[in-house]
């Protein structure tokens, strides 16, 4: 049996406004110690690491250990149409494989889908990037520097050194960059074993923003033209990590 009541169901909301723009379906982890996804997108230009935790649930009860293949822009237009005072709640129908979700307020409106078969895609072990340099942020400076640069650009620098974070896009004799020195207060950390950059895609990193609705704190970490890992966490209660590409100039 599986059965999870949320309360706080902006938790799943803004989560799956982000997974959504990088990935249409994956395959769910369902276990007692939380609701995992780990999932490249198409292009295997992005993985989505997500990782809910059974104490963001008002109650949770898993009594085995399910994967479960699920539409994920269909999954959110069901966790849209709660309103603020409703507790949403999962579950599953496995005679019928259907994918169960309650919204409890004033009314209850039940929803079910059917859980799909999801092609698999080679997966690749997220803990082999060892990343050396990371920074913490307010994550609307980010977003100011990529909304910055796709007036210009598709591309984004993004380059740590000991004292300052630095996003820059360059164009046809145009530029755009922020600065951000350590001491900032919207700079809540700054790691850096040297100066440190690469470019990553605005048009991914666009996406992955729309995560930033879930905390004000955002963690970058990256290497000289390494992938780039973009971490949102809610202590114990949601992590929504991404995976990305970097973008190598010839």
């Amino acid at each position: 049996m599986f059965k999870a009541v949320l309360d706080d169901v902006g938790l799943l909301r803004e989560s799956f406004n982000a997974i959504a723009e990088i990935v249409d379906e994956g395959t769910f982890s369902i276990k007692k110690d939380g609701i995992s996804l780990v999932c490249p997108d198409r292009a295997v230009i992005a993985v989505v690491d997500f990782l809910i935790l059974p104490t963001a649930f008002e109650s949770y009860t898993c009594d085995k250990d399910v994967e479960v293949g699920l539409n994920i822009p269909r999954m959110l237009q069901f966790i849209k149409k709660a309103k603020s005072d409703d507790k949403l709640i999962l579950g599953l129908d496995e005679n019928e494989d259907r994918f169960e979700l309650t919204l409890e307020g004033k009314t209850i409106r039940q929803f079910a889908i059917p859980i799909i078969s999801v092609a698999e895609q080679e997966m690749q072990d997220l803990s082999r990037f060892k990343f050396e340099n990371s920074a913490e942020l307010d994550p609307s400076i980010l977003k100011e520097g990529v909304e910055n640069g796709a007036l210009i650009s598709d591309g984004i620098s993004i380059k740590l050194s000991k004292d300052s974070l630095v996003l820059r896009a360059e164009g046809d004799s145009s530029y755009t960059q922020i600065k951000i020195d350590s001491g900032n207060p919207q700079l809540y950390s700054l790691n850096s074993k040297g100066e440190i950059i690469a470019r990553y895609s605005i048009e991914y990193l666009s996406k992955m923003l729309k995560a930033s609705k879930l905390t004000d704190k955002v963690k970058i970490e990256l290497n000289n033209d390494y992938p780039l890992h973009l971490e949102f966490m809610i202590r114990d209660k949601v992590k929504l990590g991404f995976i990305l590409a970097p973008r190598i100039e010839e």
